[in-house]
């Protein structure tokens, strides 16, 4: 076969010729937007009910662990890649639109679930459904932007990490404190009495139902920009590498792309660990004296989470920018290191403070820093990967980050408190060593990435 590689779509990246019109193509993120956001709310709920949770179903925290991480991880993220391998082939809306139906059921089926072992497979079930939404739109958002807009249609997307999780708990707060009360009770149709918990799963569940009724709003992109290679005959088809391919390339890379690849995993397992134990550390830590609720974490660390976090992301963002145009090659692996040092230091003092005012000052500031890497991690592995290869080995780094930070950042706070303290009011101390712990390791190993990734840059601007 001829060596000639081309690109589909190429001039309509330059002329702007083919592709939707504004209003539409951010319509469509919008929408993207929307399912990211409700996937969220069903997705971190559970952090606000682990107390009830616990009582109700006699479990331990290193048990309500599993239910938040291991549950949801199970599936969600071995079935990305393959979810992603059939959205380059067939409708990547009607893939979104079954996704979203399918883990709003099953979170919805959380709230009927009498036991552990339902509530575990309900929560398997949410992480299935979840599955299909990022790699899907990550493909349609390319396709409805030319080149020199997809970065800011990627970051608005991106920014619902920061707006998903506030929103989860600001909303989740709100249902909490409307639902929640010792022995409160519940009367549905045909499932009879639920439990105020029980009762906040489907509050938040059933409505994503409805979604899908959104998605037919959407029409389905035209795909531009495959590689095409020609054939013996002189032919185009498509040119896809084999999996073997990206081993070999991988194999020769290894020494960087381990390093990034664990230290974004740490940064990962402490983030999905403050997601998960956050709330009730601050309840068990200042509730009693303080009034500190549930529900009350729920919107006060939403907002921060919503507005705080936000910012401190667009803002480390144009940190980046700042650096790479003074000439720092380094530039993003710089800004993934200092958030993961200011995570290090502000983000395991706030369950440390004294007063319930003075953890929410504290918790005001390390919010800033909290998700500073989030965007970062991904373009450095962009940046060092060849095009043909880039959907590959970035759909390996977050098979990597989230096997590591979903599965493990929910169970190892507890794991480290009963260690450590034998004592499962002590969770808030088991939560600041993870914190503390975990994003500093991660600092020291992008330290080390730095003189690896100028190398692999260096390589890089020979395929440009």
């Amino acid at each position: 076969m001829n060596a000639t590689v081309k690109s589909e779509g190429d001039s309509a990246s330059s002329t702007n010729s083919g592709y939707p019109s504004s209003r539409e193509a951010w319509y469509v993120v919008g929408v993207l937007l929307v399912c990211y956001i409700f996937s969220f709310i069903d997705r971190q709920i559970i952090s606000l009910l682990v107390e009830p949770i616990k009582r109700d179903l006699h479990l331990t925290d290193i048990e309500i662990g599993a239910l938040q991480g291991v549950a949801f991880a199970l599936l969600y993220t071995t079935l990305g890649v393959p979810i992603g391998f059939l959205a380059d082939r067939v409708s990547r809306r009607w893939i979104i639109g079954a996704g979203v139906f399918v883990w709003s059921l099953m979170a919805t089926a959380c709230g009927l679930a009498k036991t552990a072992t339902q509530l575990f497979w309900a929560r398997v079930g949410v992480g299935v459904g979840e599955a299909a939404l990022s790699p899907a739109a990550y493909s349609m958002m390319t396709d409805l932007f030319p080149r020199e807009k997809q970065g800011s249609a990627f970051s608005v997307y991106n920014m619902g990490i920061t707006i998903g999780s506030g929103m989860a708990l600001l909303i989740g707060g709100f249902v909490v404190e409307a639902v929640s009360g010792e022995g409160k009770t519940f009367m549905l149709p045909i499932f009879g009495e639920v439990r105020a918990w029980q009762m906040a799963f489907i509050v938040a569940g059933v409505p994503g139902l409805f979604l899908p009724l959104l998605l037919l709003s959407v029409r389905e992109p035209i795909r531009r920009g495959l590689l095409k290679k020609q054939d013996a005959s002189g032919g185009d088809v498509v040119h896809r590498p084999s999996f073997l391919d990206l081993l070999r390339f991988v194999g020769k890379n290894v020494d960087f792309y381990s390093l990034h690849f664990i230290a974004l995993a740490l940064l990962s397992l402490v983030g999905y660990g403050v997601g998960a134990w956050l709330p009730s550390s601050l309840v068990r830590a200042y509730g009693p004296e303080f009034g500190v609720t549930a529900g009350k974490v729920g919107m006060v660390v939403g907002t921060f989470t919503l507005v705080i976090n936000t910012v401190g992301l667009f803002c480390y963002g144009r940190f980046a920018d700042y650096l790479a145009k003074r000439g720092w090659q380094d530039a993003p692996v710089i800004v993934c290191m200092t958030s993961a040092l200011c995570i290090a230091v502000f983000s395991a003092v706030p369950v440390m403070m004294p007063t319930a005012n003075l953890m929410w000052i504290a918790l005001a500031l390390g919010s800033f820093s909290f998700h500073g890497y989030v965007a970062m991690g991904p373009m450095v592995v962009s940046q060092v990967t060849p095009n043909q290869m880039r959907a590959l080995v970035s759909a390996l780094y977050l098979f990597v980050v989230n096997i590591v930070g979903m599965m493990g950042g929910p169970v190892i706070v507890p794991l480290v408190t009963k260690l450590v303290f034998d004592d499962e009011s002590q969770i808030r101390y088991g939560l600041a060593i993870t914190v503390f712990a975990g994003a500093s390791l991660s600092a020291l190993l992008l330290y080390i990435e730095r003189s690896l990734y100028k190398r692999k840059m260096s390589a890089a601007a020979a395929w440009h």
